[in-house]
């Protein structure tokens, strides 16, 4: 029972010295949240059996601070809220690093190229769609954009013309521990997530946008570093357990 109990509480702190390892990875990563590994106790017939892996819960509620991005464009949400883009295929997915350029087709684009979402001027309600910046305006030729708080996408013009062609939507979820995170710190959408909610900065749940800036990782190192050291004790306890049943199962056999 023990040697089996070891081995169950072996795997747990593998996960868990994963997750760990893969939070201490991303120190550095713009919009990266943490996870943690959840164990419950495990029972067979009202006798202890272990521990139970219960996966990765998402420090999603978490910000991570607010600094200074690589763009003027660059976006970071303080409180909550997502950003929306649109993948190759149309569907969506969702961020919280808020890299921010133009491609040369004029959509609004993250560092991967996946167009962000959002409102046409002057409406901030309906479906949201691929913000595209017009490469001209009665004769002059576009010279610049800019983003302001708002999430407001102001294109200039040769002509000294300026105008407002679009706002960027924030999304919420009403279970936002149920999104599934994606590689290029992504998430998509689950049935226990529930459908996204979209709307702009400053509105309803949705937090606020600091342009020119971009939200750090709100990995704790420290802490991390801590837990790192913890689990490998609790490995290394495990490890003896299973030694000394190896042990004991050796030594019967040699007195049978």
């Amino acid at each position: 029972m023990s040697f089996n109990i070891a081995i169950r509480g072996l795997d747990a702190v593998s996960a868990q010295l994963n997750t760990i390892s893969n939070n201490i990875a991303n120190a550095d990563t713009v919009g990266y949240k943490s996870g943690r590994e959840n164990f419950s106790a495990l029972y067979v017939n009202g006798k202890g059996n272990g521990v139970l892996d219960q996966g990765v819960q998402q420090s999603l509620n978490t910000n991570g601070s607010v600094i200074s991005g690589s763009s003027s464009l660059d976006l970071a949400i303080s409180g909550k809220g997502f950003f929306a883009l649109q993948d190759t295929t149309g569907g969506q997915k969702f961020s919280r690093a808020g890299y921010v350029q133009v491609d040369k087709d004029g959509y609004l684009v993250n560092n991967t190229g996946l167009k962000y979402q959002g409102y046409p001027a002057g409406t901030t309600t309906g479906a949201v769609s691929s913000i595209i910046i017009p490469p001209t305006r009665n004769g002059g030729t576009l010279s610049g954009v800019n983003l302001d708080e708002k999430g407001n996408v102001q294109a200039s013009y040769s002509n000294g013309e300026t105008a407002t062609v679009g706002q960027v939507a924030l999304a919420s979820f009403a279970n936002m521990d149920q999104l599934v995170p994606e590689d290029g710190t992504l998430w998509r959408a689950t049935q226990g997530s529930g459908a996204a909610q979209f709307g702009v900065a400053q509105t309803g749940v949705l937090g606020s946008l600091h342009n020119g800036s971009l939200e750090s990782s709100n990995v704790d190192l420290t802490s991390e570093l801590v837990n790192l050291m913890t689990a490998q004790r609790n490995y290394q306890a495990n490890t003896k357990v299973i030694s000394t049943d190896s042990s004991m199962f050796t030594a019967l056999f040699q007195a049978i």
